[in-house]
């Protein structure tokens, strides 16, 4: 008796072994692969490539050896490619029960997916893995996504992948000159290694949702009204500022780092800070470059401690000024001596020498980078905005940096600064929109004082004066007699002499202001303006 089946077996009665017939020609299955982005959108014209694993691993073929049995591992040839169409759905037919594994051109696919929006709800199972021990994972496994809900919904199998699981080689990349690819996009381990499609799974539609080839930058706007998120990402660069970047290089992992993870907001966690920024994805080309940290005390001849970073992305230059952060910029802050404003800063009136000395030691041992960054913002025509930032100390150089850099109307949010120019140069200033942050009661900004420092008296001091500052000459009781001489000279000469006090730049923002108050123990019958004799104690605000 003979029939001739798919994979049909005929037994005797008595059997002496199993007999199979078996067609010609194996079984064929399908395939339909539907790209898309993570709004569910669809990847048209990709050229999609399925290339057969091999039928059996390197070991298992050195196993069967032993046993005298020669197995070729050598899978069948490769189907023919195919290109996805409006709905970014390719098919593929007549395909062997063998696994797979899904290609796709890597120029084509990094450009179209550097287009694409990010979704609104990020996929916190493709963080990267952390190497930091301490540090808490954030996968979700029973996190679905849009896309994925309603193809499982359909009946159809879903995969989350990024560009790197689906480029045949690494894509051009400008301006990346690391040793290895972007982490995120091109995760260790399956980064051009394709997607697998398991031989188990053949004859079934797979949705591949594929992450936008993107990047995070800070969202900074380019307006002269007050902008929140101005305010929140500048202040949280000023204090990112004074990160020990020679110990921890905190800078460099924000911007290398927490920029380029799209699964979550970029975060300045240092403790005690645990900040979320505001941002905004870009594609991948307009990321932040490599940022440069410069500290005057970590210089190839370390002197004084000026310290600020600077980073660019395709969309603006951000540069951050450090504050008080050591004995040597305590000094810098008391040297309170007015000196006359350099050309390249105001027309006309006085500055506090103690900044000026910081800025132009900052200028004078890393001018090429300033020149760097002036150059990239001229070349921009305009396509870049200047954005500067910094705290105390920090703040007055940026206002200095910012003055230098007028002519490109930059955007300069400060926090907590003191007084650094005098009343004469604010003419020469007008073209920088800056909003100085104020916190009540600080006394930062109330220094120097709003006096004129540029008196007769200071003036004979000299080299003396420019070290005592105010100190001596404005908070001191013998302070007070240089400023009545001068007064007296006015009027026995009937003139008055020419008066340049330390004036605030900018328009003040205060977030904070508080009122305290108190109420004493009183007899229970006693009124009080609040009506009725109760003894409630009201509460210290």
């Amino acid at each position: 008796m003979e029939i001739i089946g798919e994979n049909t077996c005929v037994t005797s009665i008595r059997p002496t072994g199993k007999v199979v017939y078996c067609r010609s020609e194996p079984h064929k299955y399908w395939l339909e692969l539907q790209f898309v982005d993570e709004n569910n959108l669809p990847v048209a014209g990709l050229n999609v490539r399925l290339e057969y694993r091999p039928l059996a691993s390197a070991e298992e073929v050195a196993m069967w050896s032993k046993t005298g049995r020669h197995y070729s591992p050598t899978p069948p040839p490769n189907p023919p490619a195919g290109v996805t169409d409006s709905q970014g759905l390719v098919r593929f037919d007549d395909l062997y029960w063998v696994t797979v594994d899904v290609k796709v051109d890597a120029q084509p696919l990094a450009d179209e997916m550097a287009q694409r929006p990010l979704g609104l709800r990020r996929n916190p199972n493709s963080q990267p893995v952390s190497k930091n021990a301490f540090r808490r994972e954030t996968r979700d496994k029973s996190w679905r996504s849009d896309v994925q809900e309603k193809a499982e919904a359909a009946g159809y199998t879903h995969h989350y992948v990024t560009i790197g699981e689906l480029c045949d080689r690494l894509p051009q990349m400008e301006g990346w000159d690391e040793p290895e690819p972007p982490e995120f996009h091109f995760p260790p381990g399956r980064s051009l290694t394709s997607t697998e499609i398991a031989r188990e799974a053949l004859a079934q539609r797979h949705v591949i949702e594929i992450c936008p080839f993107r990047a995070w930058v800070l969202t900074l706007h380019d307006t002269k009204e007050y902008d929140l998120a101005n305010g929140l990402n500048l202040g949280i660069m000023a204090d990112l500022a004074y990160s020990a970047e020679r110990e921890n290089k905190t800078v460099a992992y924000f911007f290398r780092q927490k920029c380029q993870d799209l699964s979550v907001i970029p975060q300045f966690a240092e403790y005690p800070s645990y900040f979320h920024t505001l941002a905004v994805d870009v594609p991948f080309r307009d990321r932040y470059l490599a940022p440069v940290y410069l500290s005057t005390k970590d210089s190839e001849q370390p002197e004084g401690d000026t310290r600020l970073f600077t980073v660019e992305c395709g969309t603006h230059v951000l540069v951050a000024w450090c504050g008080t952060d050591s004995l040597l910029n305590a000094l810098t802050d008391a040297s309170f001596g007015p000196k006359r404003c350099l050309p390249e800063l105001a027309d006309a009136g006085n500055i506090h020498g103690g900044f000026l000395e910081a800025y132009a030691l900052a200028k004078q041992k890393f001018e090429t980078l300033f020149q760097q960054v002036k150059t990239s913002i001229y070349e921009a025509q305009g396509t870049k905005k200047l954005f500067i930032c910094g705290h105390s100390l920090g703040g007055s150089l940026a206002l200095l940096y910012a003055a230098e850099m007028k002519e490109r109307h930059p955007v300069l949010y400060t926090f907590g600064m003191p007084r650094t120019f005098t009343r004469a140069a604010m003419q020469s200033l007008d073209s920088i929109t800056h909003y100085r942050h104020v916190n009540d009661n600080d006394t930062v900004p109330q220094v120097p004082p709003d006096i004129d420092m540029d008196s007769l008296f200071y003036q004979k001091l000299g080299p003396l004066g420019d070290k005592l500052g105010f100190n001596w000459l404005a908070m001191s009781i013998s302070g007070l007699y240089p400023l009545l001489w001068q007064r007296n000279l006015e009027a026995g000469l009937g003139i008055k002499l020419k008066r340049d006090p330390y004036w605030h730049h900018g328009n003040t923002v205060v977030f904070f202001k508080a009122q305290q108050c108190s109420m004493e123990s009183r007899p229970q019958n006693m009124p009080w303006i609040g009506g009725g004799g109760s003894d409630n104690r009201l509460p210290a605000w």
